[in-house]
């Protein structure tokens, strides 16, 4: 009996339905999301999008590594919420020290406490309606949107009601986040 092997999938092509396990085997360093069985496998981002995550990574990664406050993650890293829920690949999340237990070689079993979304035309949809609602039904402390087309950038806390609220801007115009204490954003960067 010869058995059929299927060829890996490439970008046009993904299975009709896998696990989660196979979705790490299968997509390991594509960008792609595994939704409850189906993968989305999504075009690379421009230059723009990748100055800006750029930026970032270097801010974000200096400010943990000074404070010790957690640890950041990278697009292509999969934020595994359950089989009940979509895993996605923030752009870059941020997992606190008490958290830590959270993370795996392959991916992040729970909620990140903040995820970072860098908009583009071809994600707007997806960051401000399917990811927010999940980000926020999952857990996730914080989600901050940075927004280059519309110019603006904004940070949403999730309250005890559940429920994620727009962080005010501070008495300089700046974005100031709750969990990482001394970390400001002037959005007009």
């Amino acid at each position: 009996m010869v058995e059929r092997i299927a060829p890996p999938p490439t970008e046009t092509q993904a299975p009709a339905m896998v696990t989660f396990q196979e979705f790490l085997k299968l997509f390991e360093g594509q960008y792609a999301e595994w939704l409850m069985g189906k993968v989305e496998v999504y075009v690379s981002n421009n230059y723009n999008h990748n100055d800006i995550l750029s930026f970032f990574d270097t801010v974000l990664r200096l400010f943990l590594g000074i404070t010790k406050l957690g640890k950041l993650g990278l697009a292509g890293f999969p934020m595994y919420l359950g089989d009940d829920h979509p895993s996605r690949q923030p752009d870059l999340m941020i997992i606190l020290t008490d958290h830590l237990d959270r993370l795996t070689p392959n991916y992040l079993n729970g909620p990140a406490d903040i995820c970072v979304e860098i908009v583009s035309p071809e994600s707007a949809e997806r960051d401000y309606g399917a990811k927010f609602v999940e980000y926020e039904a999952a857990g996730v402390r914080e989600y901050w949107l940075i927004d280059p087309q519309r110019q603006r950038a904004e940070f949403h806390h999730l309250t005890a009601d559940g429920v994620y609220h727009r962080l005010p801007l501070d008495g300089m115009g700046r974005l100031v986040s709750n969990l990482l204490p001394g970390f400001v954003l002037d959005p007009a960067i």
